[in-house]
């Protein structure tokens, strides 16, 4: 059921996005990259078959995961400055396997200073940091950044790339253990191809754009797990889920009135 939808859905997630990039512009495509388009909607199927406790504990793993996209984004857009999109995505690949593979440690949050704060937080301040740290460090980019055209196939390229990256990863995940198959459960399918498209048709200027746009919004997304978390024992799931969407959406909102404005100035 859930490979089902992973297959169905992401492809056109993947389309929006790009049409997105497309009428907008790089950093646009990149905050709505940051929303929990395909996590958020599992995690509440999830939810509703194995109960409060699993959801979680689930976003706790999920919050972790942002460390590991950070280390995705910072490598690949490190490698970006001397190298083309395939010696990125390698870079970036591999040191989010390294991170995936350090988080999963399931001894990790035991072993981490904070004391008696629930391990809900620890995670959210691990992904939030990860992320500042991002901000900080990632290039800038150099050039203006403006919308061009695209030719009719580049979407529909996207869309069937999209689709065999989730058969693949999928298919890896069976033949694997259950660590190394929660690494590939996590792994940023959409970004990898919205970025290595982007990368490869407009420069590393644009990549530079969607990857900031995709670090900041993705604040949203661990305020949006973490709101999730802290609710459901006492509000429930729909309540929960409407709290944090609320949430979540302030602050992309926020970012996308914030980007407007230094465009238009």
């Amino acid at each position: 059921m859930l490979f089902l939808l992973k297959i169905a859905v992401t492809p056109l997630l993947v389309a929006g996005v790009s049409l997105a990039a497309r009428w907008w512009g790089p950093t646009v495509g990149g905050i709505l990259l940051g929303l929990p388009w395909f996590t958020g909607p599992v995690l509440y199927i999830l939810v509703q078959d194995w109960g409060i406790e699993f959801g979680v504990a689930a976003c706790v793993g999920v919050l972790l995961g942002v460390v590991c996209i950070s280390a995705f984004i910072l490598a690949y857009g490190f490698a970006a400055l001397i190298a083309g999109w395939p010696w990125c995505l390698a870079a970036a690949a591999a040191a989010f396997s390294a991170c995936a593979w350090a988080t999963g440690d399931p001894t990790m949050l035991a072993r981490l200073p904070y004391g008696a704060i629930a391990p809900l937080w620890a995670a959210a301040g691990a992904g939030a940091a990860s992320l500042a740290v991002v901000l900080a460090l990632l290039p800038r980019p150099r050039g203006a950044g403006l919308p061009q055209a695209l030719p009719w196939w580049d979407i529909p390229v996207r869309m069937a790339a999209t689709a065999a990256l989730v058969a693949v990863l999928v298919a890896g995940a069976d033949a694997l253990g259950a660590r190394l198959a929660g690494v590939l459960a996590t792994y940023p399918i959409i970004l990898t191809v919205v970025g290595t498209f982007t990368h490869q048709r407009w420069g590393r200027d644009a990549v530079w754009r969607v990857l900031r746009g995709l670090t900041a919004s993705l604040f949203a997304f661990v305020v949006f797990f973490l709101v999730v978390g802290l609710a459901l024992p006492s509000l429930g799931l729909a309540a929960s889920y409407a709290l944090a969407a609320a949430s979540a959406l302030a602050i992309t909102t926020g970012l996308f009135i914030l980007n407007q404005g230094r465009r238009a100035g």
